[in-house]
């Protein structure tokens, strides 16, 4: 039948690489179709019969395709091509002699097929497929089908994992059993239609498989080889498949864009991915290149992140007509040790690395960075894969958009919930523990996301149906039960609707809980700035945060109104008192704490791992000869996802590289320092502490708009249990990273102090000074002072109060969440600063702190006392001084701006739309404290740090030499300005 269509297609005059359509039904009359056009020299267009008429045509047009072969079903369809039917016979007496001719001779580059592909733009780019492309596949020893295989054919003939269904089973006699696309989406029967066909090897596209394995994991226990391919899978996914009664005899996961013929890079699955926390997309299969290149288009070195670069026999000729187009995706690159030889390749735009076994591990789409708040750029991939990674969606589309109504984009998440038992709460405060907050996305479940034909998720019909929903969403004047709402009721959920933009109008009632609805920090601020403009009282973010119910909100204000009162002022004091004399509870040791450096000690216990000092000190331990093991205390709730949070931290300050040295010292516990026993079961937590050499607190939960009850529980009951760690099983030294915010603002004192020495005491300051600090400065008091009294009582640890921790001198990285980084952003971006007369901050760089903090633990006669990581006395940095070296170096024009002038003109920025990295501080900048002056404000006259004794402790270490001095330079500054500036 195929030779005869052949004949047809020749006698009308077609003949090399000429494009023809198909137009027919999935299964034997697409091989058919395929086969003849090949035989007669054609190249195949398969054309989805499921695309609105428009598509098809403006796919005709971009492939030249001027004659189209259909079968019945479409023989109706109105196109501007010729169509020839699928079953009609050739005219002509020879037609038997001349088939026998049949297949004609082609070579290894003959164009055999144009498939589309949209890219970033949405516009089809024809990708020309070569014969050669697919003959590679299957000739690959190992990953292609065998002649016994029954291979299912799942795939869309217009998606290119079709080429592998076909023509990679034809060319190797394998049989082909056509399975029902639709029905491939219900699990069931899916199931069904594998063991019914007998399929033994199945390429199917990965939103298919996220469907199929949490709901029929053994559907695939008759097939040998299974290869996912099209999207990234998710591990749990894949785990709940293997683990499974019925596993395939491999799970793989394939990778290839359609430049690259299908597949380019292999990895069987095991359960070694799954242990370790993340999949590789694997190495090049038969005849096929791999290079990972920096932006020079170097190789980069070790494991390094870069961009992939393929090559090799499954190179696409390019996009037909397209020459600007091929000439930006397909280069010239040079091979490692080739004598400046060059080589073409196909630029991915996919972000990768090596890892140490020399499999390709995939991050994300280079197109798919964007930029949110505070100037973050985040992989819309990583989102997706991390909510994949919960078990909880089987689909997800992570999107950057402005609502209908809103000045300011947000990050959403479309998701669809694996089970009727899931919901988006449980999905959020899962997600919230694994990613930074700035990655934290809106959540909006729907029953089902929309696919594209070729079975991946349709990332723009997901946003258009986002946005539509929005748009239909944004009036709630039709309220269905409006007398269950009170007039500020109402009022305040129009503002909860204008700050949380994608919750449902339903979700929002007079019991509804501001933060189970999915609020931030961001979020508080601006309920905060809307409840000033429409009720005319100004709330703290105490108030929001002890007062979360919309009802019980409207009720607070309304008294509020009523009184007069414009302020919350419920007094902490005693609280921290109470909480600071919890020390009580402690049995100091009657014996010396272990010598962590012994020979048979060097395990390390260390919290904050996650975070940026606890990061570079996680390193600096590492580093140390000494040193057995670092068990890292992680908030999560899998070792995979746990390992992800630590790597992505290390990558963010540029010290994934020196980790991955000492890889095999890192051990990982999950586990939550804020809870009894960290978490962990009695007998774990007894174990723990007996193998434990050393303690390092460094974990804390920094949020300056949260009042001291949210801060109380991960920093003092976090202190209180690290404490108890440090005394169970054999005494164990605990060091704690604390802060000068531990002080609070010292210029308040009536009785001014010139200099704090490291030993005076913190008790004088809790009624002056603390009580007008931030929730976390006063969680620093209780915590400082707890470990104060003990230590007076020769309880074995040490404190650290640190300044402000800026950066790596080395590179100028720093911590893109703190507030000097923000601050530093946003007035980079609004010429504008503050002007604050006598104002300093303690600046040191953390390549000081870690190591320094490092060398005075390593012996424990520097216990019992509390050291200052500090510039020396007069060797700070004014604030007005960093702005005027900032502008010095940069060029930008800063304008000093009076602090109430500076306030204003961020509000305005952010009502014209300004993205600013200080909006979720807006509440505490904005709120006045004390004699109408904020926070920041009272901070004017600060007494200075005196570190003498630090400067003492430090010079009896053997490596002081090495350790650079403590005050951040100019030179340091202008390094981190410039990464501030590099991220845009």
């Amino acid at each position: 039948m195929a030779r005869a269509l052949a004949m047809q297609l020749i006698q009308r005059g077609l003949g090399h690489e000429e494009p023809i359509g198909i137009l027919a039904t999935h299964g034997s009359h697409q091989v058919i179709a395929q086969l003849a056009i090949i035989y007669m020299g054609g190249t195949c267009v398969p054309l989805d019969p499921d695309r609105p008429q428009s598509d098809t045509q403006t796919q005709l047009q971009v492939a030249g395709v001027k004659n189209m072969v259909v079968d019945d079903a479409f023989q109706h369809r109105h196109l501007p091509v010729t169509k020839i039917p699928l079953l009609q016979s050739p005219d002509g007496g020879h037609t038997a002699g001349n088939a026998a001719a049949l297949p004609l001779e082609t070579k290894a580059d003959f164009r055999s097929h144009i498939l589309f592909t949209s890219g970033t733009t949405g516009t089809p780019k024809a990708v020309e497929i070569l014969a050669r492309g697919i003959v590679r596949l299957a000739r690959d020893p190992v990953y292609g089908p065998r002649s016994s295989d029954i291979v299912g054919h799942l795939s869309n003939p217009c998606f290119d994992l079709s080429l592998m269904d076909i023509w990679a089973s034809l060319l190797n006699g394998s049989t082909i059993a056509a399975l029902d696309r639709r029905e491939a989406l219900l699990p069931k029967s899916l199931d069904r239609m594998l063991k019914e066909n007998h399929v033994t090897y199945l390429l199917m596209p990965t939103a298919v498989f996220h469907i199929a394995a949490p709901v029929c994991p053994t559907a695939f226990s008759e097939c040998h080889t299974v290869v996912i391919g099209g999207e990234s899978p998710d591990l749990k996914a894949c785990e709940m498949v293997l683990n499974s009664d019925g596993p395939p005899t491999r799970l793989i996961n394939g990778y290839g864009p359609t430049e690259c013929s299908v597949l380019a890079l292999v990895h069987v699955i095991t359960s070694k991915d799954t242990a370790r926390g993340y999949l590789p997309i694997g190495k090049p299969l038969n005849e096929t290149c791999a290079l990972v290149l920096n932006e020079s288009y170097d190789p980069v070195t070790g494991q390094e992140k870069g961009e992939l670069f393929l090559g090799g026999q499954g190179l696409a000729r390019g996009y037909l007509n397209d020459p600007d187009a091929t000439a930006k995706a397909f280069l010239h690159v040079g091979q490692p040790e080739s004598n400046g030889k060059t080589v073409r390749m196909f630029r991915t735009r996919d972000s990768v690395y090596s890892d140490a076994t020399g499999n390709i591990v995939w991050l994300g789409r280079n197109d798919r960075v964007v930029k949110v708040k505070g100037g973050y750029r985040v992989n819309l991939d990583a989102i997706e894969t991390e909510l994949l990674s919960t078990d909880l969606v089987h689909a997800a589309v992570a999107m950057k958009i402005i609502p209908p109504g809103a000045k300011s984009s947000i990050l959403v998440a479309c998701v669809a919930l694996t089970s009727s038992h899931s919901d988006s709460s449980s999905l959020l405060a899962l997600i919230r523990s694994r990613l930074p907050s700035y990655m934290v996305p809106q959540i909006v479940s729907f029953d089902t996301l929309p696919l594209t034909p070729n079975g991946k998720v349709d990332k723009r019909a997901a946003t258009r149906l986002l946005m539509d929903m929005l748009q239909e969403a944004t009036h709630i004047d039709n309220e269905p039960d409006p007398d269950m709402y009170t007039q500020t009721e109402r009022a305040l959920k129009k503002l909860w609707l204008q700050s949380l933009h994608v919750v449902p109008r339903a979700s929002i009632h007079p019991g509804a809980d501001f933060f189970t609805l999915g609020a931030t920090s961001l979020e508080v601020a601006v309920l905060i700035s809307g409840i000033h403009q429409v009720f005319r009282v100004m709330l703290s973010a105490h108030t929001i945060y002890k007062v979360p119910r919309l009802g019980d909100l409207a009720t607070c204000i309304d008294g509020m109104v009523a009184a007069g009162s414009t302020r919350d002022n419920e007094a902490t004091t005693q609280a921290l008192l109470a909480d600071a004399s919890q020390w009580r509870q402690v049995s100091i040791p009657t014996t010396p704490p272990v010598n962590w450096l012994d020979k048979d000690e060097g395990n390390v216990f260390l919290t904050g791992a996650t975070g940026f000092v606890g990061a570079h000190l996680l390193v600096d331990l590492l580093r140390c000869p000494q040193v057995r093991s670092v068990c890292c205390l992680v908030r999560s709730d899998s070792q995979a996802s746990a390992r992800k949070k630590m790597g992505r931290n290390l990558e963010k300050y540029h010290l994934e590289h020196l980790a991955t040295e000492f890889e095999s010292k890192i051990k990982i516990l999950l586990g939550d320092f804020s809870k009894p026993r960290l978490g962990l079961s009695e007998p774990a937590f007894l174990a723990l502490a007996e193998s434990t050499s050393v303690v390092f607190h460094l974990g804390a939960q920094i949020n300056y708009n949260e009042p001291y009850l949210a801060n109380r529980a991960a920093n003092m009951t976090g202190v209180l249990n690290m404490i108890r760690l440090a005394v169970a099983s054999r005494p164990k030294a605990l060091h704690y990273a604390s802060s000068m915010a531990a002080f609070g603002p010292t210029g308040l004192l009536a009785d001014k102090v010139e200099e704090l020495t490291e030993d005076a005491p913190l008790q004088p300051y809790l009624d002056t000074t603390v009580a007008y600090e931030t929730g976390y400065g006063q969680s620093q008091w209780v915590s400082d002072e707890m470990l104060c009294q003990l230590m007076k009582r020769g309880f074995p640890a040490a404190v650290y109060r640190m300044g402000a921790v800026v950066c790596n001198s080395r590179d100028g990285v720093g911590n893109p969440d703190d507030f000097l980084s923000r601050l530093t952003a946003d007035c980079f971006r609004l010429g504008i600063y503050p002007h604050l007369p006598d104002q300093r901050k303690e600046m040191i760089p953390v390549d000081y702190v870690a190591p320094a903090m490092r060398m005075m633990a390593m012996s424990n006669k520097n216990l019992g006392k509390v050291y200052h990581l500090t510039p020396g006395v007069r060797e700070n940095i004014s604030v007005n001084e960093y702005f005027r070296i900032a502008q010095q170096h940069t060029g930008i024009a800063l304008s000093a701006l009076a602090y109430g002038d500076w306030v204003h003109a961020l509000l305005q920025a952010d009502k014209s739309g300004v993205e600013l990295g200080l909006k979720p501080l807006f509440p505490m900048l904005m709120e006045k404290v004390k004699n109408g002056r904020t926070r920041w404000e009272l901070y004017e006259g600060m007494a200075m740090f005196n570190n003498d004794k630090t400067v003492a402790a430090l010079k009896t270490s053997e490596h002081f030499q090495s350790l650079r001095p403590a005050p951040i330079n100019p030179k340091d500054l202008h390094a981190y300005f410039d990464n501030i500036l590099s991220r845009g």
